[in-house]
């Protein structure tokens, strides 16, 4: 019932977009009607699990910078995300 769907392919008929995991570049899928009330209910279990919590930068951009600065070994589910680098690729 639950599909992840990488980028560039096609959302099965019938299903809807419930979240995007933005690390992977996933998107899970579920049917419609279900999908909405998956994305509710995760966004509320969220919202409750971080309630009052400041976040002072975006995750996204915080995450993409780390990868930009070379702090790390990209992990293995980011196989397919490149770092940008200083200088031309070879």
């Amino acid at each position: 019932m639950l599909k992840k769907i990488t980028n560039g392919e096609i959302i099965p008929r019938f299903y809807g977009v419930a979240w995007f995991r933005w690390q992977t570049g996933e998107a899970v899928c579920l049917p419609l009607g279900l999908n909405v009330l998956a994305a509710l209910t995760r966004t509320l279990y969220f919202s409750i699990k971080h309630a009052g919590r400041i976040v002072r930068s975006n995750p996204r951009d915080a995450y993409e910078q780390g990868l930009r600065d070379g702090g790390a070994e990209l992990p293995p589910y980011a196989h397919h995300i490149e770092p940008t680098r200083p200088w031309p690729r070879t």
